[in-house]
This record gives structure tokens, sequence and C-alpha cells, in this order.
């Protein structure tokens, strides 16, 4: 019951947040993009946090994290993507993504843990809209 409520605690928290949050699960691992402002074309800094178990569970001591933005080829338009190798900082990871154009844009994290396995969480965005809170996988 605690859990349940502190889930509805954090989640109404969030929902008024005026940046960009996106969550959900790879195996047992808990992988929550935000960003502090709306994500818009050009430069943006993303911040990655990672949870065993689920959202406020034990800390990841990841090897490696690193982000890919794309979007596909469409008419009279090329293939566009943006790559970083996430830092760490504190307590999550942060990397840095430059959108070429607005738009929807697919994202693919890809993570190795303390262990050496290997986890990829996928999901997209949409530049420019503050973000829903239901996740993708």
């Amino acid at each position: 019951m605690k859990k349940v409520l502190l889930s509805a605690v954090v989640l109404s928290s969030l929902s008024f947040a005026a940046g960009f949050m996106d969550m959900g699960m790879s195996g047992d691992m808990h992988i929550m993009l935000s960003s502090d402002k709306v994500l818009s074309e050009g430069q943006n800094k993303i911040k990655i946090e990672l949870n065993k178990g689920g959202h406020g569970g034990a800390d990841v001591k990841a090897k490696d994290v690193r982000v890919k933005f794309f979007m596909p080829e469409m008419p009279g338009m090329p293939y566009m993507e943006s790559k970083d190798i996430c830092k760490k900082t504190d307590t999550y990871f942060e990397c840095n993504v430059n959108f070429g154009m607005s738009g929807t844009w697919q994202y693919q994290v890809f993570i190795k843990d303390e262990n050496n396995k290997d986890y990829k969480y996928k999901g997209s965005v949409n530049l420019g809209q503050a973000s829903s809170m239901h996740s993708h996988h």
C-alpha cells in the first residue's frame, strides 16, 4: 500500500513538471529519462536514472550508458540521428542530444551494468510537447 501511495505522489508531482520525462522497465532495470526543459530543436541535456527492480530501487552502477535518438527517412528528408555516451554524475547519467528538426524522434538507450549484462530500452519523443505520463516498451 505504501508503494502505491508513493507512486501516486511521485506521478502527480511529476505531471506538473514543465520538462520531459519517460520511464519504463528493461528486464529488472527501471530506466527514467528526463530533462528540466521541454525537448526542442537544437542541443538538449537529458538525464538517465537507473534503478534495480523499479522506480526508487537500488541505484545501478552501470559501466556504459549510451543513447541514440533518430528520425527515419521520409519523402524529401534524410535519416537523422544524434548519439552520445552518457557521463556518470552523482546518482544519474547525463548526455547531450542534438535534434535537427521538430517532430517525433525514436530513441534507444543501451546499458551495460556492473556485471556486463546488457539492457536496451526504446521509446519516442515529440519535440515541443511536455511529456505524457505513459511509458513505452
